[in-house]
């Protein structure tokens, strides 16, 4: 075999190396929440990310409701159940809710953890209110609302 296949091959294998060490480093994390209540917040520009600590099987969801369309768009609410070892039913997770604000001041609107079926029950309601400039949210903050 000659020294530049040699080199060559060399190269592929720490690229490949090199290639699954990032992957590992650079997985994406989620939260650790771990009972109702619990949340997470992330913001980036006019973005933001809010985690809700959840659980699909139960038949409660995270909804939203009051959002102002003209001045702030949710984009998604999805769950995401936590890796588990034996994939176990049951276990809980998180759901993400996305979105953006499109104008500067401030925007409210609810979120709610509920059986969202007709007489289903509410479990929990956050107030959320988001403060922000023309180019950056400023703060995100969740108010617990009682039932």
């Amino acid at each position: 075999m000659s020294k530049k296949r040699k080199l060559i091959i060399a190269l592929v294998a720490f690229s490949g190396i090199v290639a699954v060490g990032l992957g590992i480093h650079f997985k994406p994390n989620s939260p650790e929440l771990t009972k109702l209540g619990d949340y997470s917040i992330t913001s980036k520009g006019m973005r933001f990310e809010i985690d809700l600590a959840s659980n699909s099987t139960t038949g409660y969801t995270w909804t939203a409701s009051g959002v102002d369309k003209n001045n702030c768009s949710l984009d998604d609410i999805f769950y995401q159940s936590y890796p588990s070892k034996d994939n176990r039913l049951g276990s809980s997770g998180y759901s993400r809710v996305t979105g953006r604000v499109k104008k500067a001041g401030q925007q409210e609107f609810d979120l709610t953890y509920c059986q969202n079926w007709d007489g289903g029950k509410k479990e929990m309601t956050y107030h959320v209110t988001i403060s922000s400039s023309k180019t950056k949210i400023n703060k995100i903050k969740l108010t617990k609302v009682s039932e």
